[in-house]
């Protein structure tokens, strides 16, 4: 199964509309250079720890209908939340690259990982710059995620592998499925080490080199609170 994605590449050209047949979507982790601070967000998620796997990254398949790019993201409860992460889009005429956040269930998390994963939507922005535009500055490029108004997470791109090397670590562990596939990078520790179960979330990847900057906004529905008891 794959799932139709209608995009916008701000490219160095303009803007380009584009649709994404997308076939996978992998969620990445253990991506960041700096094991501590790894560990910082494992604790933070977890609770327990986590030793480092001796082949990065872990890889967790994500059936394509579980990802989205609107504004309205519908979980079950209330025990969820967002996170900002790097996301690298694998097509035939190249790389793209811009944000997304995986969204997940924290209390499912504790006991089943992937299917928490799945339990809640991916949420991708719908605008992608290429890698190619922004390969030679890519370190200086900045990302942020707010809850509810408040700053959640800040860091920068080069705190992770690149797109490239992304790509590259999962070369010959993936299985043969044709179409484009999707990467995320995995995050990093929130501003107060602490989750929140917020809202309203908003992602930012800023590229402080061209003036531009992605931007998505979604509001979390929980659907249990719409029954009544």
């Amino acid at each position: 199964m794959t799932q139709r994605f209608r995009i916008t590449i701000d490219g160095a050209d303009g803007l380009t509309e584009q649709e994404l047949e997308v076939a996978r979507v992998y969620n990445l982790g253990f991506t960041i250079r700096d094991k501590e601070k790894m560990q910082r967000h494992l604790d933070e998620v977890t609770g327990v720890h986590v030793d480092w796997p001796e082949r990065p990254p872990i890889i967790f398949p994500i059936s394509s209908w579980a990802t989205i790019v609107d504004s309205d993201v519908p979980v079950q409860y209330d025990t969820t939340s967002g996170e900002i992460e790097i996301v690298t889009v694998v097509t035939p005429e190249g790389l793209l690259v811009g944000t997304g956040s995986d969204h997940t269930d924290r209390k499912l998390e504790q006991t089943d990982v992937p299917w928490s994963k799945q339990a809640a939507p991916n949420v991708l922005a719908p605008t992608l710059w290429r890698w190619a535009d922004v390969r030679d500055h890519w370190d200086e490029v900045q990302l942020e995620s707010y809850v509810d108004g408040r700053p959640y997470q800040k860091a920068s791109v080069a705190e992770f592998w690149t797109p490239q090397e992304m790509v590259d670590s999962v070369e010959g562990r993936l299985g043969d499925v044709p179409g484009t596939k999707v990467f995320y990078s995995g995050t990093v520790v929130s501003l107060d080490e602490r989750l929140d179960f917020g809202r309203q979330w908003s992602l930012r990847m800023i590229d402080p080199v061209t003036g531009k900057t992605i931007r998505h906004d979604y509001t979390v529905s929980v659907l249990s609170e719409e029954i009544s008891k």
